[in-house]
């Protein structure tokens, strides 16, 4: 476990986790043995949620769920979102031009996370959600993010988070990743094939923001993307020049 992980922050989250995977009321006991805390530890959690009114006891048996406390600071939260309210709202007409999923993502630690995701409408397309996140070399927007740096910044960063085998891909070589990032920085756009999954294929470009890393994608099967990378990445382009300009 990371030096920088809290065992009571971690446990916390992790009861959330939870119900949102259960959908149903948990026991006291359900939740220690699901987020793998000690009866003591689990107890004191959850009654600190209660009397914060983050849970409550749905039965006699005292089995809990959380309250709609949670989802309101949450809406609130994401209402303010310096980001989110600058670049989302111009995400559905994005998602509308290209017919594919849309998402913003940022950088952060080793891993690019998921901020919002405008999904494509149709049956078989790219499904992510907020919060999820993706190891950045694997990732398009990483990879675009990366494509900013020089070949020795991104060697010094490689170093330090080694390349290593993602979902069904075989594993990415130095220099396949250095001649992404070359093409990347001569079309101003970068493309993710089949790194998570072998079926996705994703384009992807930079957003400026105060020197903090984000980036925008659009991603889907594989069939449909290769043929319209192009199109894509022009797409992309303009959609960052008009956050630029909006700015």
């Amino acid at each position: 476990m990371a030096r920088n992980d809290n065992k009571t922050a971690r446990r916390t989250l992790a009861i959330f986790e939870a119900f949102h995977q259960r959908k149903a009321p948990l026991s006291l006991t359900e939740l220690a043995r699901i987020v793998q805390a000690p009866m003591s530890s689990c107890h004191s959690i959850v009654r600190t949620m209660t009397s914060r009114g983050y849970l409550y006891s749905v039965d006699a048996s005292r089995n809990l769920y959380p309250t709609k406390r949670l989802l309101q600071i949450a809406e609130t939260i994401a209402r303010n979102d310096p980001l989110l309210r600058r670049i989302t709202s111009s995400l559905g007409p994005l998602r509308d031009a290209c017919g594919e999923t849309v998402v913003l993502g940022k950088w952060q630690d080793s891993v690019v996370v998921y901020l919002d995701v405008a999904e494509g409408r149709q049956t078989i397309r790219f499904s992510a959600r907020p919060g999820q996140v993706q190891p950045v070399a694997a990732s398009s927007i990483g990879k675009a993010i990366l494509a900013e740096m020089d070949d020795k910044g991104v060697s010094a960063w490689l170093r330090s988070h080694p390349l290593r085998k993602i979902g069904t891909r075989i594993n990415l070589s130095l220099n396949q990743l250095h001649r992404q990032l070359k093409a990347a920085r001569a079309s101003g756009y970068c493309i993710s094939d089949g790194e998570t999954d072998a079926d996705v294929m994703a384009v992807a470009v930079t957003i400026p923001s105060n020197d903090d890393p984000l980036g925008v994608s659009i991603a889907g099967p594989r069939a449909r993307i290769e043929p319209q990378v192009r199109r894509h990445g022009a797409l992309l382009l303009k959609f960052r020049q008009d956050i630029v300009d909006a700015n």
